[in-house]
């Protein structure tokens, strides 16, 4: 059941990749990246040597993470989600990049934090609390603490009610 199709950035989908959440979260939404975010993350990764970046690409390959295709050709990841997601019909741009959160806000457009991901299943009753502190758990080192908390506080009230 795919329910939300999530425009996503280099950082966020590293991090979701590092943190071995990424298939999780593509077999519940759907993912797109704009063709910058996939040079950044694939291209420009293997010439580093980075794992995720291989990673990344063999999911492209199988379908898991699908290319947005734009008319325009972006250079920076964060023109090509801003462009792409005024154009098409995204529910929210995935990232925690504080510079690019900063642009969103401004244009108004949507977007969800990796950590509230795994909440927003919780919420939504994909997976249970046990499940969901689990994966917070495996992206805890790669997002901000103020992040990790947040999410943390929203799972662990949810749990009460």
């Amino acid at each position: 059941m795919n329910y939300m199709k999530l425009l996503m950035d280099a950082d966020c989908l590293i991090k979701l990749t590092k943190a071995g959440l990424k298939e999780f979260v593509a077999s519940k939404d759907t993912i797109f990246i704009p063709e910058a975010v996939r040079t950044e993350i694939v291209d420009a990764g293997k010439e580093k040597g980075c794992a995720d970046a291989f990673i990344v690409e063999k999911n492209v390959e199988a379908k898991m993470i699908t290319i947005a295709v734009s008319s325009s050709k972006y250079k920076k990841g964060d023109e090509a989600l801003i462009g792409l997601f005024q154009k098409e019909a995204y529910d929210a741009v995935a990232t925690d990049d504080a510079k690019l959160t900063r642009l969103l806000r401004m244009k108004s457009i949507p977007f969800i934090l990796p950590g509230l991901i795994i909440y927003r299943f919780l919420q939504d009753d994909v997976i249970n609390t046990k499940a969901a502190l689990w994966a917070l758990k495996q992206l805890g080192e790669f997002i901000s603490e103020d992040e990790y908390s947040t999410a943390r506080l929203l799972m662990e009230k949810a749990e009460r009610k």
